[in-house]
């Protein structure tokens, strides 16, 4: 239903903000990127995983002076963690308009969601989509307290091929000093139309094939 749903709508259908686990991926079968930086020892950025890049602006390359998993910044060692939304290492920065980038590296996406948490006491989220340069839609969300975290979701019937993650330190903030962390990045791709009814029609062909020969 939420495939149909999504092709239904006409090109100039709006980006959709959800929150929750789920909220913007309809169900496994659809999913067709994931990273979780686990691997990512270096810090690295950009940064390449699950056919998904990842980059961002601001300071060093050092989870916004945390470090790996944020051991700099919480005892990981007495079982502490950065965000309890979050599993071991993550993808953060900080500095003055810092931004996290995340960008397909292939199809254009249709959704995606995403771990968020923030350097500051209170997470507030503003988010940007972009289509092939230009911007498509943008909006802020507070997602509660620091070191909880919450799970944001975006999805657009006509896609996007980037989205852009700041995290301020007020709900009325669109500029200033930034300091976004992300995690457990899962993103799809609905079917073009076109390919989608193809492979319905072949389908069906099988389907009657096998009729006929029964």
């Amino acid at each position: 239903p939420f495939l149909c749903t999504l092709l239904a709508l006409p090109a100039a259908a709006a980006v959709v903000q959800t929150t929750g686990g789920g909220s913007a991926t309809p169900s496994a079968t659809h999913l067709s990127y994931a990273a979780d930086f686990e691997t990512n020892i270096n810090l690295d950025s950009p940064w390449s995983e699950g056919g998904l890049l990842f980059s961002h602006t601001g300071l060093a390359n050092d989870n916004g002076g945390c470090g790996y998993a944020g051991g700099n910044c919480v005892d990981l060692g007495a079982g502490e963690s950065y965000s309890q939304s979050f599993s071991g290492n993550y993808f953060a920065t900080a500095g003055m308009n810092a931004y996290l980038s995340i960008r397909s590296a292939g199809a254009n996406l249709n959704g995606i969601e995403f771990a968020v948490d923030s350097g500051y006491a209170n997470i507030f989220v503003m988010w940007q989509t972009w289509l092939d340069g230009a911007l498509t839609g943008s909006g802020r969300v507070p997602l509660g307290a620091a070191g909880v975290g919450d799970v944001l979701g975006l999805s657009d019937a006509v896609g996007f091929s980037e989205v852009r993650v700041y995290a301020f330190d007020s709900a009325s903030d669109t500029s200033g000093y930034s300091a976004p962390a992300i995690d457990s990045v899962r993103a799809f791709t609905v079917p073009e139309p076109g390919s989608l009814a193809l492979a319905l029609l072949a389908g069906l062909g099988v389907a009657g094939i096998r009729r006929r020969r029964g």
